[in-house]
């Protein structure tokens, strides 16, 4: 397999993409694009990366930012607790590292945000220690090259994956190694029509050997995703002669963690229209009368992990100002902030659909 290795290696040096993290062993780039990668493509993780590396040169300006700063950075990535996580471990690095960040694989592991495929990534790419990087690229790959057949999503398959490509890159640059291993995975040995024809380790390929390519890797059923529905209300009010919003802060745990988005009931069954005012009056979102329902959107569908999420947005006008009690719980902003504000994916969606925003 060795032979195999090189050829790989080769492979690797004259094919692999220009990648602009690819050019730095500098930790924070090395870790910056590994944060953004999580459940991200490459080509659309691309103009997020160069956009955070522009506003927040190094781990000190960053460490530096405010939350709704990073996270109106991070509109359109989806999964805010990596955005929430990646400032509180800028924090962390500058105040307990003096802004260096460890080369221990164990410290990495203790900062927010960081676990162990992105602590060996950042300990293998930015410091070339013998660490092996387990993606999915690298299941693929070396579960179809040895004929592995332990499910990816089962609990001992990680350890393994990486003991295997600990060992294989033994008399190797990890870096190297790593990088290689992934590429290869986006490149050629990918989910849908491997490229085997072209492929470096063909000759010792399990799966091309048995022509079982569309078998592995093996992966255990998921679970059912559950389905949510989000019943929203846009609620407009006139205030000092300018058109005001709600604007509803979620929590800090939960889906959106932190984010800004509507007043909204979740429940596992859609709401009926009266029922939905009537519960939003006795929210005091509403007041008893002097309101007009202006439009009630189609429904929207926003995929996450384990959930299907299904939203209709209520546009409601009040016509006389809130008294205080009502709006307590809300803030309350001018039509023309909403772009100062980070909002979901699914609500972004909403506001220029109906062109509250600018496109």
């Amino acid at each position: 397999m060795n032979e195999n290795i090189h050829n790989l290696l080769v492979w690797y040096q004259s094919n692999h993409r220009q990648l602009p993290w690819r050019e730095t062993s500098n930790p924070y780039f090395i870790w910056l694009s590994e944060i953004i990668l999580q459940q991200t493509r490459v080509d659309q993780g691309i103009p997020y990366y160069i956009r955070f590396t522009e506003k927040y040169p190094s781990v000190f300006h960053l460490a530096s930012a405010n939350q709704q700063e990073v996270f109106k950075l991070w509109q359109g990535l989806g999964y805010y607790n990596r955005a929430s996580n990646m400032l509180k471990a800028a924090k962390e690095i500058v105040a307990v590292y003096q802004g260096e960040f460890p080369k221990d694989i164990n410290l990495l592991k203790k900062l927010p945000g960081i676990g162990p495929y992105t602590a060996a990534a950042i300990a293998s790419l930015a410091y070339n220690l013998p660490h092996g990087v387990v993606d999915g690229n690298v299941y693929r790959v070396l579960s179809r090259v040895y004929g592995i057949s332990t499910p990816i999503n089962s609990g001992g398959a990680h350890q393994q994956f990486l003991k295997l490509a600990e060992e294989l890159m033994s008399t190797h640059s990890p870096a190297l190694f790593n990088q290689a291993v992934m590429e290869l995975g986006a490149l050629i040995c990918k989910p849908q029509n491997p490229d085997c024809t072209n492929c470096p380790l063909q000759s010792g390929c399990f799966a091309y050997s048995q022509n079982q390519q569309g078998n592995f890797p093996v992966k255990a059923p998921k679970a059912k995703q559950q389905t949510l529905y989000l019943t929203y209300f846009v609620i407009s009010v006139i205030k000092n002669q300018t058109p005001h919003l709600q604007l509803n802060q979620r929590k800090k745990t939960g889906i959106w963690a932190n984010l800004f988005d509507f007043p909204s009931f979740e429940t596992k069954q859609p709401l009926d229209m009266d029922e939905a005012i009537h519960n939003a009056i006795e929210k005091k979102w509403l007041p008893t009368d002097s309101f007009h329902i202006k439009h009630v959107s189609n429904e929207y569908k926003h995929l996450l992990t384990h959930r299907i999420l299904l939203a209709r947005f209520i546009s409601i006008e009040i016509e006389n100002n809130l008294s205080s009690h009502l709006i307590k719980s809300l803030l309350l902003i001018k039509h023309t902030s909403l772009l100062e504000y980070p909002v979901p994916v699914l609500v972004d969606k909403y506001l220029r659909d109906v062109q509250l925003i600018r496109q």
